[in-house]
């Protein structure tokens, strides 16, 4: 993915810095579990904590394979009745398989919630005034924007996003929140996350979607092995760019070897340059010079330009 260099001069993206934006995400999809065992039984497939999370209602964590690896990124909403689950388009198959197999009925059901709800995200300084009085509203999470997210029936969405712009938030399509994700280091399905990707390569860790703490949960051996006996051999990390690159992905070349592949690029603002995500060899150190197809590049070892 490359994103336009216009996205970042977008109304909406300068609100975020400035105002308050909403988001509706159209290509996300949505589940509902419901049964007296559905905290327990969610927390014993996920990789986040769901049982203590410290008294966030909203937390985000991931589907793995029974080999560690990223199946579905997953959004999570604790309410007093239900868990809410969003994830990438891609991913639902797999998720909704998983759970509809691994769930006891007697004491958790899954549905589909997708076509019945609305995702929204509010986000920038003024995004707390924005979502005054909207129940659902949550603090966000891995969003690469600091505000709320919101799962609410689609038949009350209307009123709600005419809410928002009436209190002066401004319309931020996926280009928008896609540059938000590059420039905090917030990898996302299908670009930096594929059927091999293990969460400690893309940040899972410091995103706060891992727990070593809670016991066992799908994939959590290879995942816990990884943490106290060693490291994964490729990390997420940022490319400073000295010319705009060809469309992602690209090889990265050091030392006239391959190691790694850069895979989401954006302008950025703050560098008056461009910059990208790129899953790099762990030996190639902080400040290391690259080649990114015909563009050189600067590495960044956990320097992003936003916060997550």
């Amino acid at each position: 993915m490359k994103l336009p260099r216009e996205v970042t001069a977008a109304p909406a993206f300068r609100a975020l810095a400035t105002g308050v934006t909403f988001h509706r995400r159209e290509f996300s999809r949505r589940f509902n579990l419901v049964g007296t065992g559905r905290v327990q039984c969610l927390q014993g497939l996920v990789s986040c904590d769901v049982v203590n999370t410290g008294g966030r209602r909203h937390v985000f964590g991931a589907l793995l394979t029974a080999k560690g690896m990223i199946v579905a990124p997953l959004w999570i909403t604790l309410r007093e009745a239900e868990i809410v689950l969003e994830t990438p388009g891609a991913a639902a198959g797999p998720l909704l398989e998983t759970l509809s197999k691994a769930l006891p009925p007697r004491l958790c059901r899954v549905e589909e919630i997708t076509d019945a709800t609305t995702g929204i995200g509010v986000y920038g300084p003024g995004a707390a005034a924005a979502v005054e009085g909207e129940d659902l509203a949550v603090p966000a999470v891995a969003r690469g924007a600091q505000g709320f997210d919101l799962v609410v029936p689609a038949a009350e969405s209307g009123a709600i996003l005419d809410r928002l712009r009436s209190r002066g938030a401004v319309p931020a399509d996926e280009s928008v929140m896609a540059a938000c994700r590059i420039l905090a280091g917030i990898p996302a399905l299908g670009e930096e996350i594929d059927d091999r990707t293990l969460p400690q390569e893309v940040r899972y860790e410091e995103l706060g979607a891992i727990s070593y703490t809670k016991g066992c949960y799908l994939g959590q051996e290879t995942v816990a092995r990884l943490h106290f006996r060693g490291h994964t051999n490729r990390r997420l990390v940022l490319l400073v760019l000295d010319r705009e690159p060809a469309e992602p992905p690209l090889e990265i070349i050091h030392e006239g070897k391959l190691v790694g592949r850069a895979t989401s690029a954006c302008w950025s603002d703050d560098l008056d340059t461009w910059v990208a995500q790129a899953l790099l060899r762990r030996e190639v150190e902080d400040g290391a010079e690259v080649r990114a197809g015909e563009a050189t590049a600067v590495v960044r070892v956990d320097r992003w330009l936003r916060d997550p």
